[in-house]
Order: structure tokens, then C-alpha cells, then sequence
């Protein structure tokens, strides 16, 4: 069997202490069957292409850009560089900015499951956490960029 791969690797911060952990995803959905799309008739792979609304020509990529709708049929235009500029820096550090009873945290907040792991040398800094976490029956909220964006986490 594979070992499983971190879909993130960085720091948890909490107070004045720091040490390195891995993010590994709780529930995969790997295990799905995925299917192509394909022409009835010859069997054949269909291509996705990018056509024109309006004249139903295809764009090629070079030519496509992101934009949003700010009122019906008009659109303020993003450049590659100015969605790029969008995406927050990381630090790769999960920050603990509270901790709240856990009879308080509501499932409807819950979007995605990891399980959180300490680094080898992390090891006993992360059982200081969690051991006391677990004796207040508190969980962390934390701070970081994971996957381009900015999210709150739920430690």
C-alpha cells in the first residue's frame, strides 16, 4: 500500500511556539469512477472548446480572459496578471488566532476534512497542543492560505 501524499505542508503556530505539520485529505474522493465523454457515433474522445456566445466562433486561449458580471452583458475584465495579483502570499503557517468550546462549533461551518500531522520533529509540540486542547474540550481556529485563498481552519 502507498503511503498517503500531504496535500499541504507548513507550520502550526500557537503563542511563541511553531513546528512543521502536513495537511492529508480525510475523505477521498479518488475512488470515484470518472468518465470521458465521447461521440456516439465513432467512439471517439470529445474535445471541450471555447466558443463565442455571440458568434459561436471558437477563442483560443490566448485570446480568453476571467471576468464579472457587474450588470447584464457587461463585464469588468481581469488580465492574467491582475488575477494573479489577487491570490494571497503564504507563509505556509497555520495560525492560531482562538480557541472556542467544542459544543459550539455548528457541522454547517464544516466544508472539507484533513487530518493534521506533525512532522518528526514536531512530534511533542504537537501532542502539547493537542493534549491540551483535548483537556479544555476546545478546538483551535486558525488562519492560513491553503490552495490559493485565504481560509479560516478549524483545528
Amino acid at each position: 500500500m502507498v503511503a498517503p501524499r500531504a496535500n499541504w505542508k507548513g507550520y502550526i503556530k500557537f503563542g511563541e511556539v511553531a513546528f512543521p505539520v502536513a495537511l492529508y485529505t480525510a475523505a477521498s474522493s479518488s475512488e470515484r469512477i470518472a468518465f470521458n465523454t465521447l461521440n456516439r457515433k465513432t467512439g471517439n474522445r470529445v474535445r471541450r472548446e471555447f466558443v463565442d456566445s455571440q458568434t459561436g466562433n471558437p477563442v483560443e486561449r490566448e485570446d480568453q480572459v476571467k471576468g464579472f458580471e457587474i450588470e447584464d452583458g457587461r463585464y469588468v475584465v481581469l488580465e492574467p496578471e491582475e488575477v494573479a495579483a489577487a491570490i494571497p502570499n503564504s507563509d505556509k503557517t497555520l495560525t492560531v488566532e482562538a480557541y472556542i468550546p467544542c459544543e459550539e462549533v455548528d457541522d454547517v461551518y464544516f466544508d472539507k476534512p484533513y487530518y493534521l500531522a506533525p512532522d518528526k520533529i514536531g512530534g511533542d509540540a504537537y501532542k502539547l497542543l493537542r493534549d491540551g486542547m483535548k483537556k479544555a474540550r476546545v478546538a483551535a481556529i486558525a488562519r492560513t492560505v491553503l490552495f490559493r485563498r485565504l481560509r479560516t481552519v478549524l483545528i
